[in-house]
């Protein structure tokens, strides 16, 4: 029977920790798990061939101070089996996915009007010369007499905007 050791202190070797186990029976093999060089994970499995002497081991070691720290004994658990994938199935599923036609929608008909001149003049633009234009936009600008500002000229000057007597400015047709 396998167990499972927890909590061992990184120090410990796997001769220190079969004398440990020894006390309960005899032991068939001992392994520390190893990070990728040589320190310890500070966990291991003992392998011993009475399953009676492994549950004495698990029952009087559980919790107690080995090397300065307190032991984590259980049985080994099983190691869940994961399934295998069959990557040409998935392989399959993707290219039939791939070459799967597109569902074809068909959007409903939208009827003609029947007298399509006389929906399309009530958006026309009217044709006006632009100086009659021009003449209605003065109409919607400033009142005359209204305050104008205009820019003044130079660079650099503390105020760049000024009050242009009158109503309507010279520069600009029309007042904003």
């Amino acid at each position: 029977m396998k167990i499972f050791v927890g909590n061992l202190p990184f120090t410990a070797t796997e001769n220190d920790v079969k004398g440990v186990f020894e006390v309960f029976g005899s032991v068939l093999s001992v392994s520390i798990k190893k990070k990728s060089g040589k320190n310890s994970r500070g966990f291991g499995f003992v392998s011993m061939p009475d399953d009676i002497q492994a549950q004495a081991a698990i029952a009087g070691l559980q919790g107690k101070e080995f090397m300065g720290r307190p032991l984590s004994v259980s049985m080994e658990r099983p190691k869940a089996i994961k399934p295998k994938k069959d990557y040409k199935e998935i392989k399959r599923l993707r290219l039939e996915a791939k070459n799967k036609p597109a569902p074809v929608f068909t959007a409903p008909t939208i009827p003609e009007k029947k007298n399509p001149s006389k929906s399309f003049k009530r958006f026309e633009k009217e044709d006006k010369p632009r100086k009659v234009i021009l003449e209605e936009a003065k109409r919607f600008s400033q009142p005359a007499g209204a305050q104008v500002w205009e820019k003044r000229k130079g660079r650099g000057t503390s105020k760049p905007w000024k009050k242009k007597p009158g109503g309507v400015n010279k520069k600009f047709k029309y007042a904003r």
